[in-house]
């Protein structure tokens, strides 16, 4: 009887010391893809699928073309969900980068300035720390390989020397604009686990166009991924959402892109 009290015991403590959290990874498009503001409708579908916390790529923060601050309007369009923004390069007066928007109260900012090289633009990393995990969003070069890669490796260097062996899992999001086996995820994956599917996740059509059948997502270039040195996850549901269940609008309406979405598992 002991024995069965000590048990009960033990399992109510491990249970106590997990929880499950629900990440997203999307690339909006700078919220104005296919039409004119697509926060609202971005927000609606984060809240549809359930996440708890959203990498978001190509964002602009208060420059000509977008005179806000969007990370922020769709952190209040979220109901008050903090956030932090990693800005790129300066753009049109303002800024353009990436971000991550946070149900978890955020403890703790990194940015990561990646080198241009020979590719398009300079590029960053959004890091935040939770009570529980750290969440980085990125977004790496889409015309050059070379610079992809070196990019991935200074993401890979700066994670070895700030969360070597941290006891929260680690996460990494975003557009690696890569495919599986690709040497830029070759380089990522000495340090980091992928956990989501290698579906394709772009690029699309709204599925209002007639072009939408004929037109689905060729390429997996969207990934979720876990430092290996960090603390463990367990995936209980990784997907590419292509639909989701009582969402009125197709995900890809205001995205060329599906969001990739997992369900975790952490200590």
């Amino acid at each position: 009887m002991k024995r069965f009290i000590l048990l009960l015991f033990l399992t109510a403590l491990l249970m106590g010391c997990t929880r499950t959290i629900s990440v997203m990874t999307y690339n909006v498009g700078a919220f104005c893809k296919y039409k004119e503001n697509s926060i609202p409708d971005v927000a609606a579908a984060v809240r549809a699928a359930g996440a708890d916390i959203v990498s978001l790529n190509e964002l602009d923060s208060c420059n000509r073309r977008h005179g806000t601050y969007q990370l922020e309007d769709f952190a209040k369009a979220m109901g008050g969900w903090d956030f932090a923004f990693a800005s790129a390069f300066p753009y049109a007066g303002g800024a353009y980068g990436n971000g991550v928007a946070s149900r978890d109260k955020i403890i703790g900012r990194y940015n990561i300035a990646l080198p241009k090289g020979d590719g398009s633009e300079p590029r960053s990393a959004a890091i935040v720390e939770t009570k529980d995990y750290v969440f980085a969003s990125t977004h790496l070069d889409h015309r050059s390989e070379v610079a992809a890669t070196a990019q991935a490796e200074v993401i890979n260097i700066w994670f070895t020397e700030h969360f070597d062996g941290c006891r929260k899992p680690v996460l990494l999001c975003g557009d690696m604009n890569a495919e599986p086996a690709s040497p830029v995820i070759a380089a990522l994956s000495r340090c980091w686990e992928i956990l989501s599917p290698t579906d394709p996740t772009s690029p699309c059509v709204p599925h209002t166009s007639d072009e939408h059948a004929e037109k689905g997502p060729t390429t997996c270039i969207d990934y979720i991924l876990h430092l290996r040195s960090s603390a463990p996850v367990r995936v209980k549901k990784a997907e590419v959402v292509s639909a989701l269940e009582g969402y009125p609008l197709g995900v890809t309406d205001f995205s060329d892109h599906y969001p990739v979405t997992a369900v975790l598992l952490i200590r």
